[in-house]
């Protein structure tokens, strides 16, 4: 990649994403939506910041903060790894497979591309419990005036989980490896159960509280 989707605009990363491109795609934007969900629960905790109602949780708010830029990093470096990790896959798609010599290279390269590929949603999984906490910590110590950025916080990042799910199945189902898969999978339906089952308590919760 000559750029890097850091560096754009959101107009030309909107305009990327609709082209006819292979790039950024689905695994780009669940990142991106993990960004945003981390950029809320910070917005939340700055506003929080200082305030004497919430002196209380002074110190967990600065950790909150602390946490949403290492978070913020780590996510928007995803916008970019999950295109970065495709790009040798595509390439093994045009290595030639005529003989069976190269048909067996090409298989054993498509292997090791494939659970590179996966890596990064499943990051993207691991990662996205970390953000929640911090929307389940903010639900209770967080000002109350921006409660409703919790419950958007949430659903954006229910939706990131969801899409990693998604993205790292499509990589690991042609893998020969099959206790890979089994570990693989395990991993990603115990942390996508967890996040959308606290994430859906969350969201309730929040609209619950504002009606």
């Amino acid at each position: 990649m000559e750029k890097k989707y850091l560096d754009f605009s959101l107009e030309e990363f909107a305009q990327d994403l609709g082209s006819k491109k292979s790039m950024p795609g689905g695994g780009s934007v669940a990142a991106y939506a993990l960004n945003l969900a981390n950029g809320l629960a910070s917005m939340v905790a700055n506003f929080t910041s200082g305030k004497k109602k919430y002196a209380a949780y002074q110190a967990d708010i600065e950790r909150i903060l602390e946490e949403c830029q290492v978070f913020h990093r780590e996510s928007m470096n995803m916008v970019d790894r999950d295109a970065e990790a495709f790009l040798p896959l595509a390439a093994v798609y045009k290595m030639p497979s005529e003989t069976d010599e190269e048909k067996v290279a090409k298989h054993a390269q498509m292997q090791l591309c494939l659970k590179r590929a996966a890596g990064v949603p499943l990051d993207l999984l691991r990662l996205s419990k970390r953000v929640l906490d911090l929307h389940e910590d903010l639900l209770e110590k967080g000002s109350v005036m921006l409660l409703s950025d919790v419950g958007v916080g949430v659903a954006m990042l229910r939706s990131a989980a969801l899409s990693a799910r998604i993205n790292v199945m499509i990589n690991i189902k042609d893998l020969d490896d099959r206790d890979f898969i089994v570990r693989t999978s395990q991993e990603v339906e115990d942390l996508a159960a967890d996040i959308v089952k606290k994430s859906d308590y969350i969201y309730e919760e929040v609209f619950r509280r504002l009606r």
